[in-house]
């Protein structure tokens, strides 16, 4: 492991060095974030199974801390070369995240025009790339993704078609292996580790909306006729210095086999976000997972405050609390995540975001 991120330091260094030199033949920026601060939760999972508090550094609260390189380059006649490469990044260690993937967060190159983008490479699902966002606190460490992981998804293998047509975007993708560390891409089982996914969203004045579909099947010869499907709608509904925030997401995971057992969940939430100032933000949402024929129905609260130092730099303060019944294991960081057995959980984080 050491080595790997030895290597994918030196890797983003010699990205950077070239940065400079591709810029004269097209348009190429470097950028990132770095996120970091304190996290502490009460309920914890000890090493002797029992509930304990845990205090710690932790990475990319607010937003994901990266490193990355996009650029464009004009072929005329409205047609432009489109790429990104980015990196995850842990500060609290210098780690490379996203399974130490070297560009874990995106790396595609495509095409661009007036009919829209067709892109190819690792990518962002429209469950991150558009309905994280119909939360107040967007794809946060804390956010709707502690209930459903989906909404963080990206996708190796990708191929995707972006276009915008006045208030209205549309949005389609389709992998032939969605995470290439566990399978997929098999002669012969031409359903192993596919993933496809449909989107379209609306853009008013006051208001926007999304639905998204999104299915994924088992990554392994036995398990590709398996499914993993999600509908998802979204809305946010701005009124001065307010803007209210919702969605449902409906999910339902066919298993195949003797003995295999499908599920059914409900994810709903609903939250507040207001303006008090041109630096300072307060917001408040809850969400709560139904599983169906079950009594597991565990909910979670999450409130930020949030200080504009500049345009760059933010200052957080981030609370959290979920609870659990019917033998749910719901934590602060997700299910069966620092969670002692049948607890309740509640954390804290404050911490520094700065982007350039």
């Amino acid at each position: 492991m050491q080595s790997r991120v030895v290597v994918s330091t030196a890797a983003a260094a010699v990205a950077l060095a070239l940065a400079g030199h591709a810029g004269a033949q097209s348009n190429v920026a470097v950028y990132g974030i770095i996120d970091s601060g304190v996290e502490a939760i009460n309920h914890s999972a000890s090493i002797a199974g029992s509930k304990a508090n845990l205090t710690r550094l932790s990475s990319g609260n607010l937003s994901g801390s990266r490193l990355g390189l996009r650029g464009t380059e004009d072929l005329g006649g409205g047609l432009k070369t489109v790429f990104a490469l980015e990196s995850g990044i842990g500060v609290d260690t210098g780690a490379a995240l996203q399974g130490g993937r070297l560009f874990g967060r995106q790396a595609y190159v495509g095409l661009q025009g007036g009919w829209g983008a067709l892109t190819l490479g690792r990518q962002n699902s429209l469950m991150l790339d558009w309905m994280s966002k119909y939360n107040t606190m967007d794809n946060a460490t804390w956010s709707s993704k502690v209930h459903d992981a989906a909404f963080s998804d990206r996708i190796d293998n990708a191929v995707k078609y972006s276009g915008k047509f006045d208030a209205v975007d549309l949005s389609v993708y389709y992998s032939t292996g969605y995470d290439s560390s566990k399978g997929g891409e098999l002669a012969g089982h031409g359903k192993a580790g596919r993933q496809l996914g449909a989107g379209l969203q609306y853009h008013g004045a006051a208001w926007r909306a999304a639905l998204v579909y999104d299915r994924k099947h088992g990554q392994t010869a036995a398990l590709e006729n398996n499914t993993d499907e999600h509908l998802t709608f979204g809305a946010r509904y701005k009124v001065g210095a307010a803007e209210v925030l919702g969605g449902y997401l409906r999910r339902k995971q066919d298993n195949v086999g003797v003995g295999a057992a499908s599920v059914r969940t409900d994810l709903g939430w609903i939250g507040l976000a207001y303006q008090v100032s041109a630096p300072l933000q307060l917001s408040a949402s809850l969400y709560r997972t139904d599983v169906k024929h079950s009594d597991k129905d565990p909910l979670s609260v999450i409130t930020m405050v949030k200080y504009s130092l500049s345009k760059r730099t933010d200052l957080y303060l981030i609370n959290s609390y979920a609870s659990n019944r019917g033998g749910s294991n719901l934590g602060v960081n997700g299910f069966g995540v620092d969670i002692a057995a049948g607890q309740n959980q509640f954390g804290t984080m404050a911490g520094l975001r700065h982007s350039f």
